[in-house]
C-alpha cells in the first residue's frame, strides 16, 4: 500500500484547513497524473476549507492534450501561464524539482511549500514544510487517492474520473500496476464507466509528433556497451515519446536530447527496458548528468528527464554532442560498475 505516515496526512489537513489561499503547480506539459492529482487536492482544500472567499488555482505552464481531455470532461480549468502569481501555499503536484516549473524563486521563500510526488526525492523536498513522496507508488493519483481514503472521503465523481486517468496514464494502462493498484481503482470506479476512463486517455498522433518520432529514428546513432544496446539522438519537441519509441522498436536504453534556444534550455529523456532497470536506475543517472550540466534531473528507474540552462554563443550541434556523450559515459560507468 501506498506508504503514508499518519502524521503526515494530519499536517496536510491541517494546511489545507487553515490556508485559503492556495496554488497547485504541475510541471510543464502537465499530464494527467499530475492534472488528476492537481484536481483531487483542490477538490479537498475546497471541502476542508470553510472560507467563503477562498483562491484555489491549478496551474502549469502548458498542458498536454490527454489532460485537456480530461479536463473538458470533468468542467475544470487550469491556469497556463509562466511564472504564476504564487499564493500562501504552494503545492508542487507530480514534480520533483524546481526546474520542472517557471517560478520565481525567491519569492518561494514567502509560501509555505508542499511537495506530493511518486518520483525520487530531490533537493525540492527539502525546501518543502511537508513532503509527501512515495517512489514505491505507480502515480501521484495513487498517493492523492490513499490521502482521501485516510481522511474518510470519499470524491464526487468528476473526482475520482480525474484521479482514475492519472492512474492508468502512469501505470501505462494497468501495465505497471500493482495489487494495491487495483485496490484503489475499485475504491474510486463505482458508478464509473471503464471504456470512458479508457476513451478519455486516447488519441491519434498528430502530425507534429510524428514527425518528431521519425526524426529521432533517422538521427540516431547506436552504441553498444555491456551487452546492451544504447541508441542517441535529439530533436526540437517531444524528446520523451521519441525516447520510449526508440527502446520500443528495439533498443535497450535511450537517451534524446532537445535544445531549444528560445527558451535557453537544454532538456534531455532517457528510457530503458524493465530488465536493464533492475541494474541502472535511470532517475539517478539523469540527476547525475543533470549535475554535471548545472541543472537539475530525476524520474523513475525505466523513464526519466533533466533540464539544464543552455549557453546560446555555442552551437546546438556542438551542446547535443557533448550532452549524448556525457549521458553514455555516465550510463557506461553504471553498467559496468554493476557487473553488467
Amino acid at each position: 500500500m501506498v506508504r503514508l505516515r499518519s502524521e503526515d496526512v494530519n499536517r496536510l489537513k491541517k494546511i489545507l484547513q487553515e490556508n485559503k489561499n492556495i496554488l497547485f503547480l504541475c510541471h510543464h506539459n502537465a499530464d494527467p497524473d499530475a492534472i488528476g492529482a492537481a484536481i483531487a487536492l483542490k477538490y479537498l482544500a475546497e471541502v476542508l476549507n470553510k472560507s467563503e472567499d477562498k483562491t484555489l488555482i491549478i496551474s502549469a505552464d502548458s498542458v498536454s492534450k490527454l489532460s485537456k481531455n480530461i479536463l473538458e470532461e470533468i468542467g475544470e480549468e487550469v491556469e497556463v501561464v509562466q511564472y504564476p502569481k504564487l499564493l500562501d501555499v504552494v503545492f508542487f503536484v507530480d514534480t520533483s524539482n524546481l526546474n520542472q516549473v517557471k517560478v520565481n524563486t525567491q519569492e518561494l521563500k514567502h509560501s509555505t511549500l508542499v511537495v506530493i510526488d511518486h518520483h525520487k526525492k530531490t533537493e525540492l523536498s527539502e525546501l518543502c514544510t511537508l513532503s509527501i513522496v512515495d517512489e514505491g507508488a505507480t502515480s501521484t493519483c495513487e498517493i492523492v487517492s490513499q490521502i482521501f481514503r485516510e481522511m474518510g472521503i470519499y470524491p464526487p465523481r468528476d473526482i475520482r474520473v480525474a484521479l482514475l486517468c492519472g492512474i492508468l496514464y502512469d501505470t501505462k494502462h494497468l501495465k505497471l500496476a500493482r495489487e494495491e493498484t487495483f485496490q484503489i481503482i475499485a475504491w474510486l470506479i463505482r458508478g464509473i464507466n471503464f471504456q470512458r476512463i479508457l476513451s478519455l486517455l486516447t488519441q491519434e498522433m498528430d502530425e507534429s509528433k510524428r514527425m518528431a518520432h521519425l526524426k529521432a529514428c533517422s538521427r540516431m546513432e547506436l552504441r553498444e556497451v555491456g551487452g546492451y544496446i544504447v541508441a542517441l539522438s535529439h530533436v526540437s519537441s517531444f524528446e520523451a515519446s521519441c525516447a520510449k519509441t526508440i527502446v520500443s522498436i528495439g533498443a535497450d536504453v535511450a537517451f534524446v536530447v532537445a535544445v531549444r534556444k528560445r527558451e535557453g534550455e537544454i532538456r534531455v529523456s532517457g528510457r530503458c527496458r524493465k530488465s536493464l532497470a533492475r541494474k541502472v536506475h535511470m532517475g539517478e543517472l539523469m540527476e547525475e548528468v543533470a549535475r554535471r550540466l548545472g541543472g537539475e534531473g530525476g524520474g523513475h528507474r525505466e523513464a526519466a528527464g533533466l533540464n539544464a540552462r543552455y549557453d546560446k554563443s555555442r552551437s546546438k550541434e556542438e551542446v547535443i554532442r557533448e550532452v549524448l556523450d556525457l549521458c553514455y559515459e555516465i550510463f557506461k560507468e553504471r553498467v559496468l560498475g554493476s557487473g553488467g
